[in-house]
């Protein structure tokens, strides 16, 4: 299946955009679920580095299933086909969802979802826009869907409306906008700053993002054996605590630690999983 998300602006209200060419796609299938898998727990998430940028997500459904989903950057789909989807999986950082694909029974055919770009529109920065009309949600801003965010950004979005609303009638439009881009400055920042840690995708890369670019790289690196920064990287990327608190000390400290012990050698990275309740 292939989605996108069409941006388009009110004939004479042209509106600049800014984006993000990734060429993202992930094949997901699901299969069934044993209580023995992965040691009882709901989840696993894999994220791509250097060399091999492919991603892969392993969560638990209703019904004891498994839903698994893999993908990369820049036209590396996934096979949907049995042989294949094992290969890709194989090439993963850690071998746990192959493995548990591999014995697993498949419930579902395989579907590909593709999308090709993170949009940002900036009406905004427009001098007039129509009466009685209002963007938001994906229309707004539509943000690289593996990292889940663009549900939480329309939330907040129309709970800017409803006050914005509340405010009075008048103007509505600018008011909106002009306090919208402070929502959508924080996933915007991470999912594009994220992206643009692949060399092959396209973006401006100031001092600074080049530096939390390698930083998060050193993060996660630290967090497949600390459960702590794993927890503070996902409340970031969920948006229930600010980007900030990555680079709090006590977390500068743990991705330091965690680095410096795969410096000296012999560890086995085993990627953080989430457990049940």
């Amino acid at each position: 299946m292939s989605v996108s998300v069409k941006h388009s602006t009110p004939k004479g209200y042209p509106a600049e955009s800014d984006k993000v060419e990734i060429g993202m796609s992930y094949t997901t299938r699901k299969y069934r679920r044993r209580p023995s898998d992965l040691g009882g727990k709901l989840g696993l998430i894999v994220a791509g580095s250097a060399p091999i940028w492919r991603n892969g997500v392993l969560l638990a459904q209703e019904g004891d299933r498994w839903t698994v989903s893999t993908g990369g950057f820049l036209g590396d789909d996934a096979p949907g086909d049995d042989a294949g989807f094992l290969d890709y999986l194989a090439t993963l950082p850690t071998r746990e969802i192959h493995d548990i694909v591999a014995r697993s029974e498949p419930l579902t055919d395989y579907h590909r979802y593709r999308y090709a770009a993170s949009v940002r529109m900036r009406y905004e920065r427009l001098a007039r826009f129509p009466d009685n009309l209002l963007v938001l949600g994906d229309a707004l801003c539509s943000f690289n869907p593996i990292y889940g965010q663009g549900m939480s950004v329309a939330a907040q979005e129309a709970l800017l409306l409803q006050q914005c609303l509340r405010d009075g009638p008048s103007d509505i439009a600018r008011r909106f906008f002009a306090a919208a881009v402070k929502i959508v400055d924080v996933p915007w920042n991470i999912t594009v700053g994220n992206d643009l840690r692949h060399p092959r995708v396209e973006g401006s890369r100031t001092p600074l993002r080049r530096f939390i670019n390698w930083y998060i790289g050193q993060l996660h690196r630290a967090a497949t054996q600390d459960d702590t920064l794993a927890r503070a990287f996902l409340e970031v990327a969920n948006l229930t605590a600010p980007p900030p608190s990555l680079l709090m000390p006590a977390n500068a400290w743990r991705v330091w630690r965690g680095n410096l012990r795969e410096f000296l050698g012999g560890r086995t990275a085993v990627p953080a999983a989430t457990s049940g309740p």
